[in-house]
C-alpha cells in the first residue's frame, strides 16, 4: 500500500477525494499548516508521494504561498525526490515556474476544483501504477 501525505488546510473540501484514494488502497495522512508539517517531517518524508496545496495558513505577507516554501524545504533540506502532485487554485505563471523548478511535472499540477477521476489517474501515474 502506498502512503501519500496530503498537505491541505481545508480538510472538508478534500474529504471525499481522500476517501476515494483510501478506497483505492492508499494511506493518506493529512496535514493542515506549516507547523503541522514541521512537527511531522519524518512521517512525511517516509511517504511515497505528496499532494500539496500552495496556499496554507497561517498566511504570511512575506510568504503567501507556503506550499512552495514547504516543497522547497523538502527538496533542498531533506532531498525529498519522490513525486509531488499539486492541487491549487493558484494559476499565476510565476508560481507554476517555481513549481517546475522544484521538480513538479506539469502533468502533476491540478487546478481546483479537481475532478476525482483526474486526481486518481494523476496519483497512479505519478507513482508508476497506471
Amino acid at each position: 500500500m502506498s502512503k501519500i501525505a496530503w498537505i491541505e488546510d481545508d480538510h472538508d473540501e478534500i474529504s471525499s477525494l481522500v476517501r476515494l484514494l483510501e478506497l483505492d488502497g492508499y494511506e493518506i495522512p493529512r496535514y493542515r499548516t506549516r507547523p503541522d508539517v514541521d512537527k511531522s517531517i519524518e512521517e512525511i518524508l517516509s511517504c511515497d508521494a505528496i499532494i500539496l496545496d500552495i496556499i496554507l495558513p497561517p498566511i504570511k505577507e512575506d510568504d503567501p504561498h507556503q506550499g512552495i516554501s514547504i516543497l522547497k524545504m523538502l527538496r533542498e533540506k531533506y532531498n525529498y525526490d519522490k513525486p509531488v502532485v499539486v492541487c491549487t487554485v493558484v494559476r499565476a505563471p510565476g508560481i507554476m515556474d517555481k513549481l517546475r523548478r522544484l521538480g513538479v511535472l506539469d502533468e502533476n499540477i491540478l487546478h481546483k476544483p479537481v475532478r476525482p477521476s483526474k486526481l486518481t489517474a494523476t496519483v497512479k501515474k505519478a507513482l508508476g501504477q497506471e
